[in-house]
C-alpha cells in the first residue's frame, strides 16, 4: 500500500479503466433505453445465492462501513488513507442528500406501484422501499468512493480490478434489490469515484496528514 499518490497516477489505475468504460456504457444505454427495459432485465435475474450474496453485500455501500474502514487505515498508521476515506464519505455523501432534496424521483417501488407493476420487482425478504428519494444511490456512491480509494492506495493491478468489481457488485445489487434504477446506480457510481478523484488530486502532496 502506498501513502503518495504522486508515484502512481490514479489515470494509470485499471479501477480508473473500468470507470471510463463503465461511464460510456451507461451513458450510451441511458440515452437508448427507457427507465424500465433498463430496471427489468437487470432486476429479473435473481437466483437464491443472489438473493444471499446480495442481501448482505450490499452493505458494503453502506457510510458506517467507510468510517470504520478509515478508521482502521488511521490505526494501522495509515492516516492519509483513512483521512481520505472518511472526507469522501462525508462530501460525497453532502452531494447525495442536496442532490435527492433538490431532485426527488420515486424508487422502483413507487413508480412501478403507479403503474401497477410492483408485484413484477424481485426483492428479498418482501423488503421494497417506496421513497422519493431514489436519485442517485446513496450505496452506489459510497461504495465507488471507498473502493477507488482502495485502489488508488495500491499499485497491484489484480486488486485494482478485484476493487472495481466489488464496487460494481453494490451497484447491481441496489437494482438486483428493487430499490434503485439503473439511472441512480450509474450516477451515483461517477459521484463516488469523482469525489475520490478530487481528494485524491487535492491532497496528492499533503505529506502532513
Amino acid at each position: 500500500m502506498m501513502t503518495n499518490w504522486k508515484y502512481h497516477p490514479p489515470f494509470k489505475n485499471a479501477f480508473t479503466i473500468g470507470m471510463i468504460v463503465l461511464a460510456i456504457t451507461g451513458l450510451i444505454l441511458l440515452f437508448t433505453g427507457s427507465k424500465e427495459n433498463l430496471f427489468w432485465p437487470l432486476n429479473g435475474q435473481h437466483t437464491v445465492a443472489g438473493d444471499l450474496l446480495f442481501k448482505y453485500g450490499t452493505y458494503l455501500g453502506d457510510g458506517l462501513v467507510m468510517i470504520l474502514i478509515g478508521l482502521i487505515f488511521i490505526v494501522m498508521n495509515k492516516k492519509k488513507t483513512g483521512v481520505l476515506l472518511i472526507l469522501s464519505f462525508l462530501l460525497s455523501g453532502l452531494f447525495v442528500q442536496i442532490i435527492k432534496r433538490t431532485k426527488p424521483e420515486p424508487r422502483p417501488g413507487r413508480y412501478f406501484t403507479a403503474l401497477h407493476k410492483a408485484d413484477r420487482i424481485h426483492r428479498v425478504d418482501g423488503h421494497l422501499l417506496m421513497g422519493n428519494n431514489s436519485f442517485p444511490s446513496g450505496h452506489t456512491t459510497t461504495a465507488f468512493a471507498l473502493f477507488s480509494l482502495l485502489s488508488f492506495d495500491n499499485r497491484r493491478v489484480r486488486w485494482q480490478i478485484l476493487f472495481f468489481f466489488l464496487a460494481l457488485a453494490v451497484g447491481y445489487s441496489r437494482i438486483y434489490l428493487g430499490q434503485h434504477f439503473f439511472k441512480d446506480v450509474l450516477i451515483g457510481a461517477l459521484l463516488g469515484y469523482a469525489t475520490s478523484l478530487f481528494l485524491v488530486w487535492q491532497f496528492r502532496n499533503k505529506e502532513w496528514l
